[in-house]
C-alpha cells in the first residue's frame, strides 16, 4: 500500500511538466523513445493516443500525425503500385444459386459500379462442365494485377493480397477482408465466401455425395466450396463444402 501511494505521489508530482517516460506516465505520450533515450512525457500532448498510456513510449515521425481512431502514427497514404487493380469481398451475400459464372460476375460488376469503382470485375469462381471439364478461377482472369485493397491499413500503407495472377495459385499476402466500399469486416460479419476453388486456383472435380460448385452455381440443393475472408492462409479459398442454401459472399477481382 505504501509503495502504491508513493507511486501515485510521484506521478502527481511529475505532472504536468515533461519527465522521463516510465511504466507510469502522466497520461501523456512519449515524443520519442529508444532503449537509450526513453523520451519525455507531456500531459495533454495531442499524440497521447500514439502510446499505450502508462506502458509504451511512442513517437510520430516527421510528416506523420497521430490517429486517435487507430492509436497509431499515420503518414501520407502510400501510393498504389503502378497498374494496381482492386479486389474485394462483396458486401452482399448470396445463396449458391446465383446464375452460374456469368451471374457471379454480374453481381461483382454491379456492386463495384454502385461503389464508384470503374473497370471490369469478375468473381473468383471455378466451375465444372457437364462433360467434367474444369473451369479454373485463375484461368478466367485476363489481368495480371497487382491486386490491392481499397482502404489502406491504419498507418496509411497499401494492402496487397496478390502481386500477380500466378500468385493466385496460393494464399494471399494479406486477408481480403474489405467490401467494395472499403469497409473492413468486423468480427461478427459473415466470413464465408463462395469459391468452388482449391488453393491452387482450380476447381475440384465433383465426388459422390459432394458437389463443389452448387451444380454450376444454379441450385440450392447441393454443396459448394467456400473460403474465409479474414485469413491470409490456404483457408481463404477451399476451406470446405457447405450447403448451397447458405448465404455467402463472393470475391471480386478487377481485370
Amino acid at each position: 500500500m505504501r509503495r502504491f501511494l508513493a507511486v501515485v505521489l510521484l506521478v502527481m508530482a511529475a505532472c504536468p511538466g515533461p519527465k522521463p517516460c516510465t511504466s507510469i506516465t502522466c497520461e501523456g505520450c512519449c515524443t520519442f523513445a529508444t532503449p537509450s533515450d526513453p523520451g519525455t512525457c507531456h500531459a495533454g500532448d495531442d499524440t497521447a493516443f500514439c502510446g499505450v498510456r502508462g506502458s509504451v513510449c511512442a513517437r510520430c515521425e516527421t510528416g506523420e500525425t497521430c490517429s486517435p481512431e487507430f492509436k497509431v502514427c499515420r503518414g501520407a497514404d502510400e501510393a498504389f503500385p503502378s497498374g494496381a487493380k482492386f479486389v474485394f469481398a462483396t458486401s452482399q451475400t448470396f445463396t449458391g444459386d446465383f446464375g452460374g459464372l456469368d451471374g457471379g460476375d454480374a453481381k461483382c460488376q454491379a456492386l463495384a459500379a454502385d461503389a464508384g469503382l470503374s473497370g471490369s470485375y469478375l468473381a473468383f469462381l471455378s466451375d465444372v462442365t457437364e462433360a467434367g471439364q474444369r473451369i479454373n478461377a485463375v484461368e478466367r482472369f485476363t489481368g495480371n494485377g497487382p491486386w490491392v485493397m481499397r482502404t489502406r491499413d491504419a498507418r496509411g500503407k497499401e494492402l496487397r493480397p496478390f502481386d500477380d495472377r500466378a500468385s493466385l495459385a496460393g494464399p494471399p499476402r494479406s486477408p481480403i477482408d474489405q467490401d467494395e466500399t472499403g469497409h473492413v469486416f468486423a468480427l461478427f460479419d459473415k466470413r464465408q465466401v463462395w469459391t468452388g476453388t482449391l488453393l491452387d486456383g482450380g476447381a475440384e472435380l465433383p465426388m459422390p455425395m459432394r458437389d463443389t460448385t452448387c451444380r454450376r452455381w444454379s441450385t440450392q440443393n447441393a454443396t459448394g466450396l467456400y473460403g474465409i475472408v479474414d485469413v491470409p492462409t490456404e483457408k481463404w479459398s477451399g476451406l470446405g463444402a457447405v450447403a448451397c442454401a447458405s448465404d455467402n459472399r463472393l470475391y471480386c477481382f478487377e481485370q
